[in-house]
C-alpha cells in the first residue's frame, strides 16, 4: 500500500468514517468497531482460520479464499459489522436474519474487500494475538 493510500485510511480510521455498501436495495454501513463488537467479531475471526503469512504477502488472494471457504461464518461476522447498536448486537434472531440475507444475495468473495477493511480498522496481529493469550489464559486458569 502506498504512502497516499496509508495517510487516506489513517484519515478515515481517526473521523470514523464508515464503510458503506449496498446489497441490492438495501445499504449498509460498517462504523469503526467498539470494544464490546470486537469481542463479539473475535469469535468469528478465529473460526476464519486466516493464514497471517498469506495475508501480508497477498490480502486479497487470501481474503477471498477464506470467504469462498468459510462463507456462512464471512456472512455471520458481516451481519456483526453491520449492526450498530448494543440491542441489534445482543439479538441473536435480527444477526441471523442478516447474515441469511447476505448468504443468498451475495457472492463469497463480493465480502473480500469489506473483509480487508474491517481488518484494517483495527490493528490485526495485536488483536489476534490478545485473543489467543486470552484463550491460553483460559486454559491454564490456576485451580482452586
Amino acid at each position: 500500500m502506498n504512502n497516499k493510500a496509508v495517510e487516506m485510511n489513517v484519515t478515515d480510521a481517526i473521523t470514523e468514517k464508515p464503510i458503506s455498501f449496498s446489497v441490492g436495495k438495501r445499504k449498509f454501513k460498517i462504523y469503526p468497531p467498539t470494544l464490546g463488537k470486537m469481542q463479539m467479531l473475535s469469535k468469528y475471526y478465529l473460526q476464519l482460520d486466516i493464514d497471517e503469512d498469506a495475508l501480508m504477502e497477498e490480502p486479497h488472494v487470501e481474503s477471498m479464499r477464506v470467504c469462498e471457504s468459510k462463507t456462512d461464518v464471512v456472512c455471520s461476522l458481516m451481519a456483526v459489522a453491520v449492526s450498530k447498536t448494543k440491542e441489534d448486537l445482543l439479538d441473536d434472531d435480527k444477526l441471523n436474519e442478516i447474515a441469511e440475507f447476505f448468504k443468498w444475495n451475495t457472492a463469497p468473495t463480493d465480502f473480500s474487500t469489506c473483509l480487508l477493511a474491517l481488518l484494517t480498522q483495527i490493528d490485526y496481529v495485536n488483536f489476534i494475538s490478545s485473543i489467543r493469550l486470552t484463550k491460553i489464559l483460559r486454559q491454564n486458569k490456576p485451580r482452586i
